[in-house]
Parts: structure tokens; sequence; C-alpha cells
């Protein structure tokens, strides 16, 4: 039984490290000297869409020429179509075809999970399981990025590379942006990395989606001070005067869910938003002054 099972993993990493890619960058950089230099890097991508690939913002930012490099040693070159810096994420496009991945926004707490990685065309493939949902650490543009949390080790060059379910869907994009993090590795989870590819197949280029809200988490303490009707949820600190949402929102507002999920902090919110898409509405649930409402909204966007 225990060897079946061994079987039908390894078949499994087999066939998902089909879809991922060797990345090569170089880019112009200055040396100690204050001279100019070439500086290369390496890391991961997975194909996506044909002739498509997502990777991690940092591996790519600031190259001057990226290359791609399958399972089967086909090397192409690659440009960037798209970028979502907020998250660091990036979509790429080549002439390289491989087998795409499917993208899953199905995950739960506990669930087993391989990280790939493509490293110079040195496979390196991981086990563990998701073991943090809804972690918050700083990206790379100084952001807060939300991130799933799993045991799987990230090993140097895996960046860029998915996070694959025991089914071989891409349930996140592993960022190894924490070097000194023990047994700890983090993932770009796939509800941005589909809200980059819905952007990009909609209007050719990535549209951030935005309220126009300024918001900020509500804990006991901040419900106390301000005597708030309850301790969860996002509080309305500023509305836009461009805001798509001035007619239905005011500042003082709680929000309490966006489309049916509890948002407890704002990444949770820019979580919905891009699941939904700049263009489309979406329901939140207010309190107001201890009254509930529902109200929907149109997403507003800007291009980065």
């Amino acid at each position: 039984m225990l060897e079946k099972i061994n079987e039908e993993i390894k078949e499994l990493a087999e066939n998902a490290s089909k879809s991922v890619v060797a990345i090569l960058t170089r880019e112009i950089a200055l040396d100690e000297f204050l001279s100019p230099a070439v500086r290369e890097g390496i890391g991961s991508g997975f194909s996506v869409l044909e002739n498509h690939f997502l990777t991690s913002y940092h591996v790519i930012r600031n190259s001057r020429e990226i290359l791609l490099i399958d399972k089967e040693g086909n090397i192409e070159s690659a440009q960037v179509v798209a970028t979502n810096p907020f998250y660091d994420l990036a979509l790429l496009k080549s002439d390289l075809s491989i087998p795409p991945l499917k993208i899953s926004t199905s995950y739960s707490l506990g669930e087993m999970v391989f990280a790939i990685g493509n490293p110079l065309g040195l496979r390196s493939i991981t086990l563990g399981v998701i073991s943090g949902t809804g972690r918050t650490i700083v990206s790379p543009s100084g952001e807060a990025l939300y991130v799933l949390q799993t045991d799987a080790a990230v090993n140097p060059g895996n960046s860029g590379g998915p996070l694959v379910n025991i089914k071989g869907e891409a349930i996140g994009i592993v960022t190894a942006m924490i070097p000194f993090a023990q047994g700890i590795g983090f993932a770009i989870p796939a509800e941005l990395m589909q809200g980059l590819l819905n952007s990009y197949i909609r209007f050719g280029r990535y549209i951030r989606p935005f309220l126009g809200l300024v918001v900020m988490a509500i804990n006991k303490a901040i419900a106390a001070y301000y005597g708030l009707s309850r301790s969860e949820g996002l509080l309305v600190v500023r509305v836009s005067p461009r805001s798509p949402a001035k007619l239905a929102i005011m500042q003082g507002d709680i929000i309490i869910e966006a489309d049916g999920r509890k948002v407890n902090n704002p990444i949770e919110l820019q979580v919905a938003l891009e699941s939904k898409g700049f263009g489309n509405e979406i329901e939140l649930l207010v309190d107001r002054m201890g009254k509930t409402f529902k109200v929907r909204t149109k997403i507003a966007g800007y291009e980065i």
C-alpha cells in the first residue's frame, strides 16, 4: 500500500515538473567601484497558458535579458508582458511551449503540497503541508504580501516555481524572501495569480482593482478606543472623492464581508477584489453604527 502511494506521488511530481522552467536573467548593475557590470540571476517559473509563464516579480526585476530552459534542455528568450509588483508576480511570454499547470484556488490547512523548482535545470521537489493561510509578510516592494505558509523546503533558485497540490494543480507560487527562516516556506496564493491572469486575458495587461477606500483592521483594543460596535472587520478610515464606493460607503463604516467572505485585514479585501476583477461589481456586508446591510459597488482599477 505504502509503495503504491509513493509511486503515485512520484508520478504526480514528475508530471507537474514538466511544466516548470528554469529562468536565467541578466541585468546591468553597478559594482563596488560604481562601474557598470553584468549581474546574472536564476529562478524558476511555470507554464500557465500557451507560451506564457508565471514567476515571482523579484526574479526578473530590472532584467535586460530573460531566458527560459525547460526540462528537456530547450532554451528560449522571454519578455515580460504583465507584472504585479505589489504581490511579487510577473507573467512572461516566450516561444517555448510546454504543458500548462491548472490553477486551483481551493486549498486548506494541513493539505499536502509540493514545492517544485528548476534552477539551472536541476529539478528540486520538496514535500510538505500547508501550515498556515492568510499569513502576511513584507514583499520586495515594501508592501504587505498575503501568503500561504508551508513546511515544504524552499531551496535557492526555487523562487517563482509552483506550490502544487496532490491533484497536480498550482495553488500558489513559491517566494523565497526570508532566507533566515528555518523549515518555513511561503507562497503567493492562487487567488492573486488568477487575478493577474484574468486581467491579462481581458485587457492584455494587469489592471489593479481598487475601491478607493483606506481601511484598517479592527481588534478589541481599537474597538474599545473608538467605541465601535464590533471588534473584527475593517474600519473605513477614508473614502476617496473618486472612490467608486463613495455613494455606498462612509467614513466610520465597518466592512464585515466581501462577496460572502469575512475580511479581517486589508489584504483579504484586496484578494476579494482580485477574484472579481476590474469593472465587475462586488457585494459588501457593512456595519454602520450597529446596523448591518449589504451594498453592491463597481470595482475601479489602475494600470501598473
